[in-house]
């Protein structure tokens, strides 16, 4: 019997997936649909690039955080910036602005 890493499973359920939807044999919802966008777009950004998106200066994002209404940056290994993910400073801001 053939050993198949878990990264074959991975792109043979992704090919299967993306089969399926180009056949539209598909039963995502619009819903669902994004939630699997939003899960292939957890890319890292700088602190500049979080103020920007956010349209906050420094000072306020690092207060936020302080607060813990925001997630703190994240180090990465051989890299001596911070990291930040848009689709969880979105969640951060989408609870904050509810709670408003």
């Amino acid at each position: 019997m053939r050993k198949v890493s878990l990264t074959q499973m991975v792109a043979k359920l992704f090919r299967e997936t993306a089969n399926n939807l180009d056949a539209g044999n598909s039963e995502l919802s619009d819903a669902e649909a994004m939630d699997l966008v939003e899960v292939f777009c957890h890319k890292p950004i700088s602190k500049d690039t979080a103020c920007r998106y956010l349209n906050m200066s420094r000072s306020k994002f690092d207060s936020l955080v302080r607060e813990k209404k925001l997630p703190k940056g994240r180090k990465r290994i051989g890299f001596k910036e911070l990291i930040w993910y848009k689709d969880e400073l979105d969640a951060c801001t989408k609870i904050m602005n509810n709670n408003n």
